[in-house]
């Protein structure tokens, strides 16, 4: 039945460019390296960003279903003593991606990258609070992890759509 939804949305042509951008951006999300900010081990997460796109493009539907497969994939490839906490953070900020759809043509440019940073924000809250087992974080710890790297995520997403999109997300 998933196949049969899958195919009557994209035609061929475009589900298989879809397979092959995933393991693209899945193996530059492997090959991504870290680097050191204040002590803090920063790994950029290019799979959010490929999901923004997804939302914005296709819609809700899509989105939480890629964003499980690869936050799963994730999980089994980066952190296996966590597993499942990328595919459930992926799958739900993918709900809220997904609304870029539905207000593509409404909102503005500010609007829109507001609201992708707070989903960053949201996203990388809710996986290092599942990561700390559930401690309430500090507002120093707060600021060290998850702004970070939300900033740099965001950041990584404005000069991607600069560079390669002609500010689809941006400006439009």
């Amino acid at each position: 039945k998933f196949r049969l939804c899958f195919c009557n949305f994209m035609n061929k042509k475009n589900g298989i460019q879809i397979i092959i951008l995933i393991i693209i951006v899945m193996s530059i999300q492997v090959f991504t390296p870290s680097f050191f900010f204040f002590n803090l081990v920063i790994v950029p997460d290019i799979l959010i960003i490929f999901l923004t796109y997804i939302g914005f493009y296709y819609g809700r539907f899509y989105v939480i279903i890629l964003g499980f497969f690869m936050g799963i994939s994730q999980d089994f490839i980066t952190q296996v003593e966590l597993m499942g906490a990328m595919a459930f953070t992926k799958s739900a900020i993918g709900f809220g991606l997904g609304t870029l759809a539905l207000y593509r043509n409404v909102w503005s440019g500010n609007i829109r990258m507001f609201f992708i940073f707070l989903l960053y924000n949201l996203h990388f809250l809710i996986y290092y609070f599942i990561k700390f087992s559930g401690v309430p974080i500090s507002s120093s710890i707060y600021i060290q992890v998850v702004l970070i790297h939300s900033l740099v995520s965001f950041a990584i997403l404005f000069v991607i759509d600069k560079s390669f999109f002609n500010n689809e997300i941006t400006l439009k």
